[in-house]
């Protein structure tokens, strides 16, 4: 199996990936099921979305859908697979890569931590996935140093934000509250799994600030696009 491969226009030139790896690049990651993206045509509007938040058009991206899954149907034609896609504008190209598809620890601990992008809250790039470099990386270390698997990150005045790799719910009673989005990355399993899941358990989704002892009188939830959706905990 080939776990990797450039799309795009530019795929041929020559260009040094590994000097802007560092840099704020759109991504994104979904899972791969017996051979079908689920949801591809968002994930490349999202990675649009955040080209156009650096100031760079790529008119040639969402042309490549037809190619891609016809790569995948090459390499995972009857597996599961996670793909992860990094947008590189001024090389106008994409990278693909595919990984095992992780399942999540149950359970999945948390430790809380400040957020590290309070000062950047207000910024209109930080909600595109990749656009704030990359952060969450710092962010799991630590937390693993500690001993847990993920990082409850809290906005300075003590309300829940995001964890390092997914959003987050809190179920309380009859109601499903995700805090508000300034600040956080805009999650794609928020906008288009949420819904239909919150509804098949009679949940009614809210939107409000959550202080951290709030945790304590519900039912905690994480939330991404390669994951799903999965229980979370606070020892």
């Amino acid at each position: 199996m080939r776990t990797d491969r450039w799309f795009g226009p530019g795929q041929d030139r020559p260009f040094d990936a590994d000097g802007l790896i560092p840099m704020a690049l759109p991504r994104t990651a979904l899972p791969i099921h017996a051979g079908r993206p689920r949801q591809l045509e968002a994930h490349l509007t999202r990675l649009l979305a955040g080209s156009t938040a650096l100031g760079m058009e790529v008119p040639w991206l969402t042309g490549i859908q037809t190619e891609l899954v016809a790569w995948l149907a090459m390499q995972v034609p009857r597996t599961d697979a996670a793909l992860r896609l990094v947008l590189y504008p001024e090389g106008a190209r994409l990278s693909a890569r595919l990984e095992p598809l992780l399942t999540v620890p149950r359970p999945y601990r948390l430790k809380a931590l400040p957020h590290p992008l309070q000062v950047r809250r207000l910024e209109a790039a930080i909600v595109h996935k990749g656009l704030a470099g990359p952060w969450s990386q710092s962010v799991l270390s630590a937390a693993r140093a500690a001993g847990v698997e993920d990082a409850l990150l809290l906005w300075d005045d003590g309300t829940l934000a995001e964890t390092a790799i997914a959003a987050v719910a809190l179920e309380i009673g009859q109601s499903l509250i995700i805090p508000p989005p300034q600040g956080r990355v805009a999650s794609l399993a928020e906008r288009l799994e949420l819904p239909d899941w919150a509804r098949s358990r009679g949940l009614r989704i809210e939107v409000a600030s959550l202080p951290l002892p709030a945790v304590h009188e519900g039912r905690l939830w994480c939330l991404n696009a390669l994951r799903g959706i999965w229980p979370a905990v606070l020892p």
